[in-house]
């Protein structure tokens, strides 16, 4: 007697979920997997898939890279999000591979080459059945679908980090530097670019990357630069160029009034695309960096305001003594000039042009009877005179923007051999952006007409500033100075001649200088 043939069971049925746009494809799919077994569904487009699979779970979603409407990776997502553990398919054409790819890196389980065989699908299949018993009829979460998980949670902390670098006090420079490094890291992009326009019309840009494809990548936004802003910062354009193989995503940065900017990154086709959630991310990081530069934009409107507001005080003082008229305007000059020859940035120059500029503050707090007084000072009012250093720095201290502005004002009276006031330092320890300062300040004081003295003649008064080398100045400083064009200090004495005609007396406000 023969024992009894075992029976194999059948396949559990899978539930499968075909989406073509093109007909003819659509039933060979629906034919192919239902003669393997399967429970078939189909719909002719994403959207109709999504129905389906809002309503009732499958096995395995088929899909089309390339349709009308929503595309397959959309529909890669949407599932994702619904059904995490269900296998995606992508069924790509040659041109497509590259999106197959990026459908991989996005979830997907596998694609399909066009064009294939029955054969293939039943490969797939039986690699889908083997998959499930190996994972008890669970398919795990694909990595990549971990890979996207963990770039949306870096996507939101690049935009709380941007959010807190607003807060931080930078200067827009610095600012738009730092946003661009982010982006550039979270997005990982071969080259990144910001294109920042101003109020007036000019271009500033920050970038990043290899300089040949930052070139390139500038050359397509400059070309492109109308067409973004016409969106408004509500979309995100994609850039091409034929010629060479390059995937560039742009979003546009509003502004306040007329300034605008681009934020751009750029891959090598080698490298691989940006997936849907990246362009997102990158019109989110757009959209946050909008609303910080915004902000910065203004924060250093009501800065330049402020301090217009506070050198009009101090050139109402002045005004108030033909003696001292655009004392502080000039000293501002003659520091700035120093601050150039001794190679300063561009930022610590207007550091200390604007230190120049409030030196004198402290006066504002000093009575006129003092101020104007026409005879030699009594040791108790001149000790009031000497109180202004330190009064004009309380005045600014609240003022964190003019930190580094307050050391001029505090400290323009000291001198390098430790002899000056208010605290006696000496030497390196007095604020570099203070001892420019008293260099200007000391030279317009001897090149202006007073009443007991005329003015000295220019080649006289660097002549004196030259004595004072390490004693009352820095060396440094002060040979800074001396090699200033004569022409250039004749200009500044001569556009800011004060009118000394008529005077009787030495006010106050000349000794103290």
């Amino acid at each position: 007697m023969s024992s009894p043939v075992p029976v194999v069971p059948a396949p559990e049925p899978l539930r499968v979920l075909v989406v073509d746009d093109n007909a003819s494809l659509l039933r060979f799919l629906v034919s192919a997997f239902s003669a393997n077994g399967c429970t078939v569904s189909q719909a002719a487009a994403a959207e109709q898939a999504l129905a389906l699979i809002t309503a009732e779970p499958f096995d395995l979603v088929v899909s089309d890279i390339k349709m009308p409407g929503l595309s397959g990776l959309d529909l890669l997502r949407a599932v994702k999000g619904k059904q995490p553990e269900t296998p995606v398919v992508l069924i790509t054409g040659n041109p497509s591979v590259n999106s197959a790819v990026f459908g991989l890196r996005h979830g997907a389980y596998d694609y399909l080459p066009k064009p294939f065989s029955i054969r293939e699908i039943q490969q797939l299949l039986a690699r889908i059945r083997s998959d499930r018993q190996k994972w008890d009829g669970h398919v795990p979460l694909p990595a990549g679908l971990t890979e996207e998980l963990s770039r949306r949670q870096r996507g939101v902390e690049v935009l709380f980090r941007i959010g807190d670098l607003a807060l931080q006090g930078l200067e827009t420079s610095a600012f738009v530097d730092e946003v661009l490094r982010l982006v550039g890291e979270s997005l990982k992009s071969d080259a990144a670019l910001v294109l920042l326009r101003d109020e007036h019309g000019a271009f500033r840009s920050s970038q990043q990357g290899e300089a040949t494809l930052v070139t390139r990548l500038l050359t397509m936004l400059q070309r492109s630069f109308d067409e973004l802003v016409a969106t408004g910062g509500k979309e995100l354009l994609t850039l091409t160029n034929a010629a060479e193989p390059l995937e560039a995503i742009a979003a546009v940065i509003p502004g306040v009034g007329r300034s605008m900017g681009v934020v751009c990154l750029a891959r090598e086709v080698a490298t691989g695309g940006f997936l849907p959630d990246e362009r997102e991310m990158l019109l989110g990081y757009a959209q946050t960096t909008a609303v910080a530069l915004q902000k910065l934009i203004l924060r250093e409107n009501v800065e330049r305001n402020l301090v217009d507001t506070i050198t009009a005080f101090v050139n109402a003082i002045e005004s108030k003594d033909r003696y001292l008229k655009g004392h502080s305007s000039r000293v501002a000059l003659y520091a700035a000039e120093i601050a150039q020859t001794l190679g300063m940035t561009a930022d610590m120059v207007e550091v200390v042009r604007r230190g120049a500029m409030l030196h004198d503050l402290g006066k504002l707090s000093i009575m006129d009877t003092i101020l104007r007084k026409p005879d030699r000072l009594t040791p108790d009012e001149f000790a009031i005179i000497k109180s202004h250093p330190a009064v004009g720095a309380k005045i600014l201290e609240p003022l964190r923007f003019l930190s580094r502005e307050t050391c001029a004002v505090r400290h323009h009276h000291e001198r390098f051999d430790g002899t000056g006031y208010p605290d006696g330092l000496r030497g390196e320890d007095i604020p570099l952006v203070a001892r420019v300062v008293t260099v200007a300040d000391v030279f317009d004081a001897i090149t202006s007409n007073r009443p007991y003295r005329t003015a000295l003649p220019l080649d006289a008064a660097r002549e004196e500033v030259a004595r004072g080398c390490g004693t009352h100045f820095d060396p440094i400083v002060a040979e800074a100075f001396l090699r200033i064009p004569l022409a250039k200090l004749e200009e500044i004495t001569r556009d800011y001649e004060t009118l000394t005609n008529g005077a009787a007396g030495v006010p106050a406000l000349a000794q103290a200088n």
